[in-house]
């Protein structure tokens, strides 16, 4: 009896001692103060971790020079020195928007370009490679004070914006002495390579009947406000027969004013550089896209050129009136690349079909005996 009343009270002690031990471990608690550290803030493990009932064993300090998640091993002792192994995932991110060093106010002549990122530099502590964009419109065409804006996006979406002034002056132009000028002289008539009839009419040329914009022959700033009547008219018509056959047409880009043509041709221009940029998009005052009768649809990229829409319009958009403007392997005749997504209303469906000679697209320049180049 005594013997077993021992037992017991040596029962009660241990699992009094057990409960002091599994209480004192089980109170241990470690926990993240933070999950997000800055870029090249410099932190260690003791900075970014909480700890009850324990003592931190690791204190190295945490690599914050790229961004991204990370992960963490935190090394602790309970208070019976036992150790702990736990694994935490923080952040580190990039709060600071690039730094643009530019030229607050830029000097042009009138009629001149310049290219308007050659004095401009971008830096980042992210140290990615970031290109700098041009917002706002302007015209080297016209004199003028502009307000442009330099912007640069790093990879974390910081943004720097910064505004700058394009003084466009006024060109000076010398008048011979004993000659007189006169603003009226714009209208004149000619005869093309191919014996076709050109007539230029306030700024506007036609060659036997046939509006005509391209490198060689411009717009006034003021022409065009919108899609005509006939060119919707007759897509409308197409796009609905070819719903028909299943197939899916939208205008994705329409009529473009002067200054829109202008500024994203500048755009452009500061992305690519001119010639690369002539290769594809118009200088403002040049476009089509101005004359209202013509249109780029669905998808504005060479990802179009095999598609079913793309296949049917090539083959059957002359029945309506229109032509595949630039076709493949003309660019030398057009002065543009190949664009299975630009298509031009000229109306004549007689005319149209011998541009579509059974497939083998004839331009508009080659038929009419015309050029397409720039002056300069």
């Amino acid at each position: 009896m005594k013997r077993g009343k021992l037992f017991f009270i040596l029962f009660i002690f241990l699992c009094f001692i057990g409960g002091i031990l599994f209480f004192v471990v089980s109170s241990l608690k470690v926990s993240l103060k933070t999950n997000r550290l800055i870029l090249y803030e410099k932190k260690n493990i003791a900075d970014v971790i909480s700890i009850q009932n324990g003592t931190l064993v690791n204190k190295d300090s945490i690599d914050t020079e790229k961004i991204g998640k990370k992960k963490i091993e935190v090394i602790v002792k309970d208070k019976l020195n036992r150790k702990h192994t736990y694994t935490f995932e923080i952040s580190v991110i990039d709060t600071e928007k690039p730094v643009i060093t530019y030229e607050k106010e830029i000097k042009v002549e009138e009629g001149n370009t310049t290219d308007l990122l050659k004095n401009v530099t971008v830096v980042d502590n992210s140290k990615e490679d970031i290109k700098v964009s041009i917002e706002g419109e302007y015209d080297f065409n016209k004199a003028g004070e502009y307000t442009i804006f330099y912007v640069a996006k790093d990879a974390s979406g910081n943004v720097a914006r910064e505004e700058a002034k394009l003084i466009i002056s006024e060109k000076k132009s010398v008048i011979p002495p004993n000659t007189t000028t006169s603003s009226s002289v714009k209208d004149k008539t000619f005869t093309t390579s191919k014996g076709f009839t050109g007539v230029t009419k306030n700024g506007v040329t036609y060659i036997d009947g046939i509006l005509v914009a391209n490198k060689t022959y411009s717009l006034p700033s003021t022409y065009g406000s919108g899609l005509t009547t006939e060119t919707m008219n007759a897509f409308n018509k197409m796009r609905d027969d070819a719903k028909k056959e299943g197939l899916t047409i939208y205008i994705s880009s329409g009529f473009r004013s002067y200054n829109k043509q202008n500024t994203l041709y500048n755009n452009y221009v500061a992305r690519d550089g001119k010639k690369e940029a002539d290769t594809y998009s118009a200088r403002p005052g040049y476009s089509e896209h101005q004359t209202g009768l013509a249109f780029d649809v669905n998808t504005i990229s060479s990802a179009f050129d095999d598609t079913k829409e793309a296949k049917w319009l090539a083959n059957n958009c002359y029945k309506y009136g229109f032509i595949l403007r630039y076709p493949k392997g003309k660019d030398k005749e057009t002065g543009y690349m190949y664009e299975s997504w630009h298509f031009r209303y000229i109306g004549d469906t007689e005319l149209a079909k011998k541009l579509y000679n059974n497939g083998d697209w004839i331009t508009l320049e080659f038929y009419f005996g015309i050029t397409s180049k720039y002056a300069k």
